[in-house]
């Protein structure tokens, strides 16, 4: 009967007509999509988009010796006391293995974006030869022109790290001992546990660790232009389930019996998810100690991690063990409906701003350990999220505040040669979207160029030392040290010694405590309002208001503001109306002055980019259908922006295109020390403008 009046006056051809598919989305040169060139080969040398000069003081890369692990930083040998940082990006797959004619604009290419540091990534199976039914012996022609990159990144004062196994396809008679064919994540758990599968781990790693670099001279063992090394990537413990032969649940449970037997623990003890865990703590102590002894006696000299990824409270006590701790972060991950990794595709079009401090916030910053660097070694706002923009602006700023030690995006480059000239990408591939291209300018100039200061001050989540202490049902660590990391640094430790705010992990009442006392006492300029989501750090140069859902950063040099809506935002030197949801403003003095003096700003305006045809189900761009092809196309967006100089002489603001060269002057006024300028993405004379250089 409900059903029956729901339809009553309703004429069926409407109701079917309603119910139908809402029409695809495409994207199409036009009002609201401008066409834009974009080649990361061409950065024009000397322009305000060429950020390699920065590096030339580290030419060669390891000029001052080895990188060590000291205290909560990274430092050279010969530079010690001096905190290092690095700012990289990965190359993955064949772009690990470039044509000796390529190599060199690659590494240039590389430089000219910024980065001082390259994670050669997914190259283990590309280097290998595949004969005799063996995987360790490296592949003379590939591992010559990993070799001839190396050289090329080392003397542009590129550093270079790698992890020792991603994704290696071993033959079935390397490791007997399990099924086959032996899968990624099934070698990754084999090589705690079987020993043929360490051996194989080991005898590659020997390999390619100690051959010779005829380029340098050195092994990659001797040189320090490799700044440190991930043993094995993303490599989880198994799942306890004898029946699931592929993590091989059967050989970790008679592990743990045989641990159990050895301590006297009765069987009817053995089901306690505490003894398991510290079951997990002793296991990882005693195997990553044997790893570290076999590649400390191949010569490797360098920081060692590994386990960088996942959010278990008891990988903030395994990762004790390391010299550094490393993570991943990524924001808009795609989804996969149908079939993994083809289209369709799906993606929450959400950003940062408005998930926080939901989803990702306890997934990263609460990770860190105190007393060890902290690396993010995969950093990704992905393609095609709307939001984007805001990547470099968010991560750099947090970075700088949280004085972390390294940041990677993920990546430059996948494989095939089309990283090389101008391409679509992927969803993750930097050679394909101006987007992420420009953004990661911010990262490098807010964290790595230290233009926003760390928090003096530290909130610590202690942890216990005995895994046997922590509840086997917690799955990460609380999201609460998300938040704490836009106002205070935040770590965990075993301790809360040299804190000036901790609360124990597990404890409401500790938690509760430790708030109060954030509310009763100093934090500088820092604000937690919790109730409506405004967090301001203790420097004041961070703040995410969660009332108008804005993000901005004011520092001396730089500043970025980030729009969820439209709307109006103000800093020290820069304002600005926004009136395109999902947009990015940053402006940044390019000549050593402070942003208000300076006479040589570069300015982003970012909000979407996608290509030509790139289709989407629905207007939402939730799920993409095509990836369409060339050429790029970029979202129209509109604000108006002032920026209050002092100085001497009247400012003129140029368009850039993507090389960095000046296109064309965007009118402009400027009275009483304000430049006020509309910021257009539509562009000049056909091409989509992204970037601006402020000269007078």
């Amino acid at each position: 009967m409900k059903f029956r009046s729901l339809l009553a006056g309703i004429a069926l051809p409407a109701l079917f007509a309603a119910a139908s598919a809402a029409e695809p989305f495409m994207l199409r040169e036009g009002n609201e999509w401008r066409k834009i060139r974009f080649d990361v080969t061409k950065i024009k040398e000397g322009s305000i988009l060429d950020f390699s000069k920065v590096l030339n003081h580290h030419r060669p890369a390891g000029k001052y010796g080895f990188l060590k692990a000291v205290g909560d930083h990274f430092e050279f040998e010969k530079l010690p006391g001096v905190k290092q940082r690095f700012f990289g990006v990965n190359l993955s797959e064949v772009s690990t293995i470039p044509s000796k004619e390529d190599a060199p604009l690659l590494a240039e290419s590389i430089a000219r974006a910024g980065y001082n540091s390259v994670r050669l990534h997914h190259y283990d199976d590309y280097i290998v030869k595949k004969d005799d039914g063996t995987t360790t012996e490296l592949d003379p022609e590939k591992i010559d022109r990993m070799d001839f990159l190396v050289k090329q990144l080392r003397d542009r004062g590129i550093y270079v790290t790698i992890d020792l196994y991603c994704s290696r396809v071993v033959s079935d008679q390397e490791i007997p001992e399990i099924y086959h064919p032996v899968s990624f994540w099934c070698y990754k758990n084999a090589v705690y546990i079987v020993d043929s599968a360490r051996k194989n781990f080991l005898a590659f790693a020997k390999n390619l660790l100690t051959h010779k670099n005829p380029y340098t001279g050195l092994s990659y063992a001797e040189d320090p232009a490799f700044c440190f090394i991930s043993v094995i990537n993303e490599n989880r413990f198994a799942e306890w389930d004898p029946k699931n032969a592929g993590a091989l649940g059967w050989k970790w449970e008679a592990l743990y019996v045989d641990w159990c037997r050895k301590k006297g623990i009765s069987k009817e003890r053995q089901a306690d998810g505490g003894l398991r865990l510290r079951f997990i703590q002793d296991f990882q102590k005693q195997y990553f100690g044997e790893i570290r002894a076999a590649l400390r006696d191949m010569g490797v000299k360098v920081p060692l991690t590994d386990q960088n990824n996942g959010v278990e409270p008891i990988l903030s006590l395994t990762r004790r063990n390391y010299d550094y701790t490393d993570m991943h972060f990524y924001m808009g991950h795609p989804h996969f409906p149908n079939n993994n990794w083809r289209l369709p595709s799906t993606c929450e079009q959400k950003s940062f701003v408005e998930l926080f401090p939901g989803g990702a916030t306890g997934e990263i910053f609460p990770q860190r350990i105190y007393g060890r660097p902290y690396t993010v070694t995969e950093l990704k706002w992905c393609k095609p999220l709307k939001a984007r923009g805001e990547g470099g602006a968010i991560m750099g700023g947090i970075a700088g505040l949280q004085d972390y030690d390294a940041l990677y995006t993920f990546q430059w480059a996948w494989g095939g040669k089309d990283y090389m000239k101008e391409a679509l990408g992927g969803f993750f591939c930097l050679y394909g979207d101006p987007i992420t291209y420009l953004s990661d300018r911010m990262i490098h100039l807010l964290f790595m160029r230290g233009d926003v200061s760390p928090s003096e001050l530290k909130t610590t989540l202690v942890m216990p030392n005995d895994a046997a202490k922590l509840d086997p049902e917690a799955d990460q660590l609380p999201g609460l040290g998300g938040e704490i990391g836009l106002v205070t640094q935040i770590g965990n430790s075993t301790s809360g010694a040299g804190s000036d705010f901790s609360w124990r992990f597990g404890s409401d009442a500790s938690e509760a405590t430790m708030l109060k006392k954030f509310k009763n006492s100093g934090l500088g300029r820092g604000l937690l309002d919790r109730e409506n989501r405004h967090y301001v750090s203790s420097t004041g140069e961070v703040e995410l208001d969660g009332r108008t859902n804005t993000y901005k950063v004011v520092s001396p040099r730089s500043e970025a503001m980030v729009f969820v809506n439209g709307g109006k935002l103000d800093g020290g030197v820069m304002s600005v109306e926004n009136r395109t949801p999902y947009t990015t403003f940053f402006a940044s003095a390019m000549d050593g002055k402070n942003l208000r003096e300076s006479g040589r700003i570069l300015f982003l305006h970012l909000n979407n980019a996608g290509h030509h045809n790139m289709t989407f189900t629905d207007e939402t761009m939730t799920q993409m259908n095509s990836y369409g092809n060339l050429p790029h196309l970029v979202h129209h967006a509109t604000g108006s922006v002032t920026l209050r100089l002092g100085g001497d002489g009247t400012p003129k603001v140029y368009a850039l295109n993507l090389k960095g060269e000046r296109i064309g002057e965007v009118k402009s006024e400027f009275a009483d020390g304000a430049l006020r300028f509309t910021a257009d993405t539509a562009g000049i004379n056909g091409e989509a403008v992204l970037a601006y250089e402020i000269a007078r």
